[in-house]
């Protein structure tokens, strides 16, 4: 419930506090003293976007708070909790605007954007001059009001889940449609690439060890002769072998005689034969390694060519075609992992298509059972409103599979009809000001006791009747009152008599300056009221009596 307006320098306000209670408030006035500019500050307060020029002449900012209190089972707390504003029974929305352009929007002293400010107020208030931008007469929102009636969220949470599901599903589809397209462009390339590299099958270091038996068979004819000539040096008579020997041999003879320095020459002889072997046996493998070569030259410059072909083409290093080899064939195991995938995919897209098909099938008979209730309930109430040859229907419109939304296969529009024999029209087409205002209220007096319990705002839903069809307006906003806080603006006696309080929104001149005021009406000053409303500026005794008879008989 909305307990308490402060507006600060707005248009014609220099400073206004207002208070209100539960019940049916009225708001009357002469045209021109402010009435809609209680109503521009009301609508900075649930989001609307800020006139500038609402700034009070002289003034560099202006403010607009609102007092709610809230219950903590009132919907709006998930939302409060969501955005980590406390709540203690007790909601201060401030909304600041500066001659500068800039604005800023405070729930509970925490900073928020517009966004949140709207999302929080649509739990807390609605004033007819939303209709347009968020409410009955943009027929997106129909949708969703039929819904709130119905009161099947199981069947809603069912039918979103599945469509996230089916909307998930497709968009991974999509992406793996795209890599297998990919793969299949490249796939031949790919295949014949690892072929190439499968059969080469390439050894690290290869290139390395090829070109070292290049090296020999160049160079195999020299080896041979220095290896030849080396041995040669070593075996023949008088050789390195022989003559070491004769060493060994010739010391030994001397070795008794106790020369000190004897048997370390002699052990130094025999180290020395010992390497002469070795050394041998070195150049007894290189012939014999060189003897083994793998390949002839003719293939090794053939195999070097081919390694080093396959790099170029991989842009890289030899010894990386073994990695190379290893992607490639994975490229292709993968190409056949996402034909697999795909597959699996599509069927369960499939499955899941038919959930959704399932449970929007169901939310679907749930709204259309529904709405005939709903087309009831609120053709019962027109004839109370004195609308009495008109009618109400919702019509469907049924959406097919690809446009179809989390929200299911229902297009949904309220459709009216002012007079017997007149094609029902969507509710917007009304042309008759009067006529829609109190179709509007039919339509709020059963879609919100299905909501949650909000202030309910009506600006001159009055407008354009008067006698049986204006009281009929009033009663009915009467009962609205009894439910949940309700106010009007209004020029009617009729309406204005129904109000549980009555404010009067007038001008008065302070300090040499025109400010707006708000003054809570006492029932002397309510009948004063009303008798000006049915005479105009002179007021009689009989539009007095007549006043007070209006009053009396609620």
């Amino acid at each position: 419930m909305l307990k308490e307006l402060i507006v600060n320098n707005i248009v014609l306000i220099e400073i206004l506090n207002v208070q209100f209670k539960k019940g049916l408030s009225v708001l009357t006035g002469e045209t021109g003293t402010g009435k809609s500019i209680l109503l521009d500050s009301l609508g900075l307060i649930v989001g609307n976007r800020v006139d500038f020029n609402l700034i009070r002449n002289g003034e560099n900012e202006a403010s607009v708070t609102a007092i709610f209190d809230i219950n903590h089972s009132h919907p709006v707390n998930s939302v409060l909790e969501k955005y980590n504003i406390k709540n203690e029974d007790e909601l201060i929305i401030r909304r600041l605007i500066n001659a500068d352009g800039k604005s800023r929007c405070f729930i509970n002293d925490v900073l928020v954007t517009r966004n949140v400010l709207i999302e929080v107020t649509d739990y807390l208030i609605e004033m007819q001059g939303q209709f347009q931008e968020r409410g009955l007469l943009d027929v997106k929102t129909h949708l969703s009001l039929l819904d709130t009636f119905c009161n099947h969220n199981d069947l809603l949470n069912a039918t979103k889940i599945s469509f996230d599901k089916m909307k998930e599903l497709r968009k991974i589809i999509k992406e793996t449609e795209i890599l297998q397209k990919n793969f299949n462009e490249e796939n031949e390339w790919i295949q014949e690439s690892f072929d190439q590299l499968n059969v080469l099958d390439p050894k690290f270091s290869e290139e390395e060890s090829l070109d070292q038996q290049k090296k020999i068979l160049l160079n195999n004819e020299k080896i041979f002769i220095s290896i030849n000539q080396t041995k040669s040096l070593l075996e023949e008579e008088n050789g390195l072998e022989d003559l070491n020997y004769k060493i060994i041999k010739s010391l030994q003879g001397i070795e008794n005689f106790g020369l000190k320095n004897i048997n370390s020459a002699i052990e130094i002889s025999n180290t020395i034969k010992v390497q002469l072997e070795e050394l041998k046996s070195l150049l007894n493998n290189e012939i014999t390694f060189t003897n083994e070569t793998k390949y002839n030259l003719e293939e090794i410059e053939d195999r070097l060519y081919e390694l080093r072909s396959q790099a170029r083409k991989h842009n890289c290093k030899v010894d990386d075609l073994i990695n190379i080899k290893e992607q490639l064939e994975s490229k292709l195991k993968n190409a056949d992992n996402h034909k697999h995938k795909l597959k699996t995919l599509k069927n369960k897209f499939n499955d899941v298509t038919q959930q959704y098909v399932n449970a929007s099938s169901a939310l679907s008979e749930s709204r259309k059972k529904n709405a005939l209730k709903l087309a009831s309930k609120i053709n019962a109430e027109l004839p109370h409103l004195k609308l009495d040859h008109a009618s109400f229907q919702v019509k469907f419109k049924d959406l097919d599979i690809d446009n179809a939304t989390s929200e299911g296969v229902d297009s949904v529009i309220f459709l009216v009809s002012t007079n017997t024999g007149i094609d029902p029209l969507p509710i917007n087409k009304v042309a008759s000001g009067g006529e829609l205002s109190r179709f509007l209220l039919a339509i709020k007096v059963v879609l919100e006791s299905a909501l949650f319990n909000r202030t309910i705002i009506f600006d001159e839903i009055d407008s354009g009747i008067g006698g049986f069809a204006a009281n009929a307006v009033g009663i009915k906003l009467s009962t609205m009152g009894k439910a949940y806080q309700t106010m009007v603006v209004t020029h009617s006696p009729q309406v204005t008599a129904k109000g549980d309080h009555h404010y009067l929104v007038q001008k008065i001149e302070k300090n040499n300056k025109t400010i707006t005021n708000v003054l809570k009406l006492n029932n002397d000053q309510r009948i004063e009221e009303i008798a000006r409303m049915l005479s105009g500026s002179s007021i009689t005794d009989e539009a007095r009596k007549a006043a007070s008879q209006l009053l009396n008989n609620n």
